[in-house]
């Protein structure tokens, strides 16, 4: 009896070495350069990082002033030129998801780093103006759709207009930027 669970317990634990070590042998293996390693380290934090502002947002994670400036400035420090110089050089690699048109449009990639740096910073300084709760300031107003969103509406200079608008808004135009930049320069099948 007390075999069987000896057995048991090593095949467990044999079972957990290798789900553990699989990525990693499959990573050396393809030889994933640092730098794809590290943005996608960065791209994972800056997720995790939105999730959590939107769980505030949508009231299913109670406001909390410091962890939402955090989240910001998570965005903010691995976004802009932090983000842009990851980049450099071949875009593309083993393990990689970027698309070969960084290479060829990088001012256009390099406009949409800037961007989300820019917005993360007015939800960071938000954050430092609204310490107590998520209140009517930080919140989009009737009429702010029209302000940066759709094909139809004033276009917004994140680095001058992003600061005046609700956290909200800058938040909903962060995701944007996001979704934009993954839309024209990420492989999903690669």
């Amino acid at each position: 009896m007390r075999l069987n669970a000896d057995v048991a317990r090593l095949t467990a634990l044999t079972l957990s070495i290798a789900a553990f070590a699989t990525p990693i042998l499959v990573a050396a293996a393809q030889s994933v350069p640092p730098n794809v390693v590290q943005r996608q380290q960065d791209m994972k934090a800056m997720a995790e990082a939105a999730k959590s502002i939107n769980a505030m947002f949508k009231g299913s994670s109670p406001y909390d002033a410091k962890r939402f400036k955090g989240a910001a400035e998570t965005i903010r420090s691995n976004s802009g030129v932090a983000l842009s110089s990851l980049f450099d050089g071949s875009a593309t690699g083993p393990g990689s998801k970027a698309s070969a048109s960084i290479e060829t449009e990088r001012q256009q990639f390099d406009g949409l780093a800037l961007d989300l740096a820019a917005y993360a910073v007015a939800l960071s300084s938000a954050a430092d103006q609204n310490p107590e709760t998520l209140g009517p300031r930080m919140r989009m107003q009737a009429g702010d759709a029209a302000f940066g969103g759709g094909p139809l509406a004033k276009k917004v200079d994140p680095a001058g207009d992003a600061a005046s608008m609700p956290a909200e808004h800058a938040f909903h135009l962060m995701l944007q930027t996001c979704t934009s930049c993954h839309a024209k320069f990420r492989v999903e099948n690669k």
